[in-house]
């Protein structure tokens, strides 16, 4: 194991506990038939958390063994999970070990260059649950140009519902023109509603969209060309943002929202490790690594004025490279079709 001795482990320890009895708290209970737990998490930087140092910007410093225990708790209270920004196949490896031999994961080749950041679109689905259907590629549009990260798309069944999904991390450019996004997100939607027309199958498209909010111009696309999106959640960490979003074209009468309440949400996983008050024991950690001190004190101005940060708010930052921006949006599924079968073979 990396960076870990008796002080680590007892703080993961408690780290793993916390996060469970937020399990508990805030997601439904995983059911073997019933029901279907998805989520999408733009896990940030995920095995590359270095690469600012290369660039002049604050260096986060590494991802400590913990945090991958963390983020192994927290996907394994899902049963298929949607992750954008996997930049490393060995930091991939090392959570999947984490999670146990009943989980498998597929994944994209990088998207190479700056704007693609050499990312990788990846799935990662407890077996026991969720079958891979063996159909899988990376979408391309009738647009000349494509998008900059080539969307993912994946077939899989659970319990009686078949389904295909569609991963996407959209473009966020200049935050103070969002054209280009809103023009990736316009492709993505039209060209999957009109696969869904061809097809008759049930799409899922999911994943970071960089939407502002359900009421903006980046929001527009999904309904324009006719998507389901009954989840309403901000998803970024200071709650202010609604980036990350799951759209349905679904067949009639196979859409429907688990019975749990609540049936979907934004897991705050700041609640449980990390929290606000725990900055200086991980301001000690985090110089152990060998990571430079001035940039806590002396970093890039943050939210947009001239003062230099505190240590404390510095450290608001830097979990974000420990876990992530984003929270893991989610949402409980039926699955179990078997009383509507019955029903229309009596008719």
């Amino acid at each position: 194991m990396r960076q870990w001795d008796a002080e680590s482990r007892s703080r993961t320890i408690a780290g793993i506990r916390a996060i469970r009895a937020q399990k508990e708290r805030d997601l439904p209970q995983r059911t073997l038939k019933n029901t279907l737990l998805l989520a999408t998490w733009n896990i940030r930087d995920f095995g590359n958390e270095d690469k600012r140092a290369e660039s002049g910007l604050n260096q986060p410093g590494p991802r400590l063994e913990e945090s991958y225990f963390y983020i192994a708790e927290i996907i394994s209270g899902f049963d298929l999970v949607a992750v954008q920004e996997v930049n490393s196949l060995e930091a991939l490896e090392h959570l999947m070990r984490i999670l146990g031999p009943s989980w498998e994961y597929m994944t994209t080749d990088v998207a190479p260059g700056k704007a693609g950041n050499e990312e990788r679109m990846t799935f990662i689905y407890d077996k026991s649950k969720v079958r891979f259907k063996n159909v899988a590629g990376q979408i391309v549009t009738d647009a000349p140009r494509q998008l900059v990260r080539p969307p993912y798309y994946a077939a899989f069944q659970s319990g009686w519902f078949k389904f295909s999904l569609c991963t996407v991390h959209i473009l966020y450019g200049d935050y103070r023109n969002t054209a280009k996004r809103i023009k990736e997100i316009d492709e993505i939607a039209g060209n999957l509603s009109d696969r869904v027309e061809r097809t008759g199958e049930n799409i899922i498209l999911l994943g970071d969209f960089n939407i502002l909010s359900r009421s903006d111009a980046t929001f527009k696309p999904l309904d324009d060309h006719g998507w389901t999106v009954p989840l309403d959640h901000l998803s970024d960490i200071s709650k202010t943002k609604a980036y990350d979003q799951i759209a349905f074209k679904i067949k009639e009468g196979e859409l429907k929202l688990g019975p749990s309440s609540p049936n979907s949400g934004a897991f705050r996983m700041f609640d449980a490790v990390f929290p606000d008050d725990s900055w200086q024991d991980y301001y000690h950690i985090a110089e152990a690594t060998g990571r430079p001190m001035q940039s806590w004190d002396e970093t890039m101005n943050w939210p947009h004025n001239d003062r230099k940060l505190t240590r404390a708010e510095y450290f608001q930052q830097w979990r974000t490279w420990q876990m992530s921006d984003h929270l893991p949006l989610w949402v409980e599924l039926e699955i179990d079709f078997t009383e509507d079968y019955l029903e229309r073979i009596l008719g």
